[in-house]
């Protein structure tokens, strides 16, 4: 007879393994349905081992939102100019949203999360800083950018939602026999790509206005070891 298969090695349990399998369980089942004791399950171990490395579901959480952060595409770009550095980071954090809303909904209060988002924000002021965008200026713009990527990613999430359970209902999408009143159907259709980009123009022009009469040629240090980088 044949030896038996031998099982599958079990990968060593530590803090970038459990952050990983975290997010799969999260992506997978949702974010109603994370517990420490479901991921415990997920890892092959009791929820208390769990605690040996993360004191805490929130801390966990927090560790999960900060390797989706560093996914996005944030990094400086020597020479690249301000306006071109909103509209490339804008719409990396938009897209990421989009394609893991279930990680991009995550929200938690504890000082450990407070921490870890602290970072990715001081990441992009610096990024901003460096370009040599004035502190009155960037802080007007900084209040612009967060109410429209939270606001338009939300509630983009949620109509691509609605539209899937139609599409699943009728087939249709939501499109042919829509039977919704007309301001519905604009509201539903208003959280496109194209709407995006059209939106993070008109925070430029905003940040330009606000600037006037300065022309704005702000731009990221060509060489590394610059203020902010």
């Amino acid at each position: 007879m044949g030896r038996a298969p031998a099982a599958k090695e079990r990968p060593a349990l530590t803090r970038g393994h459990i952050v990983q399998v975290a997010t799969e369980l999260i992506e997978r089942e949702g974010l109603g349905a994370f517990t420490m004791r479901a991921l415990g399950r997920e890892l092959g171990v009791s929820a208390m081992a769990v605690y040996s490395y993360f004191a805490s579901r929130d801390e966990v959480l927090c560790a999960v939102l900060e390797r989706f952060m560093a996914t996005m595409d944030t990094d400086p770009v020597p020479g690249e100019r301000w306006d071109d550095t909103l509209r490339r980071t804008m719409t990396s954090i938009y897209r990421e949203g989009m394609e893991h809303p279930q990680l991009s909904s995550i929200e938690v209060e504890s000082v450990a999360t407070v921490d870890g988002l602290a970072r990715h924000t001081e990441k992009i002021v610096n990024l901003h800083l460096s370009q040599d965008m004035p502190e009155a200026i960037l802080s007007q713009a900084w209040a612009m950018v967060d109410a429209y990527l939270t606001g338009f990613t939300g509630n983009a999430i949620a109509a691509a939602a609605v539209r899937g359970q139609r599409e699943g209902v009728d087939g249709t999408g939501g499109k042919a026999g829509d039977c919704r009143p007309l301001w519905q159907r604009i509201v539903a259709d208003a959280y496109t790509d194209e709407a995006f980009a059209n939106g993070v123009e008109i925070i430029i022009q905003g940040v330009r206005a606000l600037a006037a009469p300065d022309p704005c040629n702000w731009r990221t240090p060509e060489k590394r070891g610059a203020k902010g980088l």
